[in-house]
């Protein structure tokens, strides 16, 4: 099976020919499915861009959203569109709605969007603004500590996500793959080839959902999981446990790009 990879497309911000041209790669490969990490629009645009890759791929397309998929919008009104789209049926699906995927018989796939949570690094001192802030309904005209809680929840979501689907998942595949757009881990939030430092943590990486997928993995030495994220548009891979993999993607905005395709024996 080869499934081919992305994230941080920023497809808003690639002339059409160039999007067109990215496009085309899925139209001369023959994938079984494409994972979507996130950001691959804004509100108004994402849904059409998700169209495109389904339309060019012809196969499941199972995607996560990142945060600039909200631009302009609301988080709730976003996802609650990514729900309706995925119950009418198509080849796209959120994976938030679709659940647990089976991949092939030994490989399954669940994802969340994550949220960067403000539990690592020091939320206290960055003086990092996010265009966030100004960007998404939710998280406009808050407080610092009402930014910061709000930031919390939507972490926490993620979490409890993953630790309703990643047991089950975990129970039925010899492999999971973990879809999700931010790092779960301050090790795999990469920055120029080394780890985001305190001042940008805060909104690079989700910790929540880190200690799950740690705390779930510990309890499964005999099983493994892959998690894929991007947000920070630095590449880097990490080994949290052996066999905890976690590889975040390099990207190089307004240039989008297949990260990788990888390979299941069906």
């Amino acid at each position: 099976m080869r499934v081919a990879w992305c994230t941080d497309l920023h497809l808003d911000s690639v002339p059409a020919p160039d999007r067109a041209r990215f496009l085309s790669r899925f139209q001369q490969e023959n994938f079984d499915a494409v994972l979507v990490g996130g950001d691959t629009g804004v509100a108004y645009s994402l849904s059409a861009f998700l169209d495109e890759i389904a339309a060019a791929s012809r196969c499941p397309v199972h995607y996560v959203l990142g945060n600039h998929d909200f631009y302009g919008g609301s988080i709730a009104h976003v996802r609650r569109r990514c729900i309706e789209k995925t119950r009418e049926g198509g080849l796209a699906g959120w994976l938030p709605a679709s659940g647990i995927v089976e991949l092939t018989s030994t490989v399954g796939l669940v994802g969340h969007d994550g949220w960067a949570d403000c539990r690592l690094g020091d939320y206290t001192r960055s003086r990092v603004l996010m265009t966030d802030f100004y960007e998404i309904t939710e998280l406009e005209n808050l407080s610092r500590e009402a930014r910061r809680r709000r930031m919390e929840e939507l972490g926490d979501d993620a979490a409890q996500h993953f630790a309703s689907v990643l047991p089950a998942a975990l129970g039925r595949f010899q492999t999971v793959v973990a879809l999700t757009h931010v790092p779960p881990f301050r090790a795999a939030c990469w920055y120029n080839g080394e780890p985001s430092n305190d001042d940008y943590l805060p909104f690079f990486a989700c910790k929540a959902v880190g200690d799950v997928l740690l705390s779930e993995m510990q309890a499964r030495p005999d099983r493994r999981l892959l998690v894929l994220c991007g947000h920070t548009h630095g590449r880097g891979v990490v080994n949290i446990l052996p066999n905890l993999e976690v590889r975040t993607a390099g990207v190089i905005y307004g240039s989008p790009a297949i990260q990788e395709v990888l390979y299941f024996d069906s």
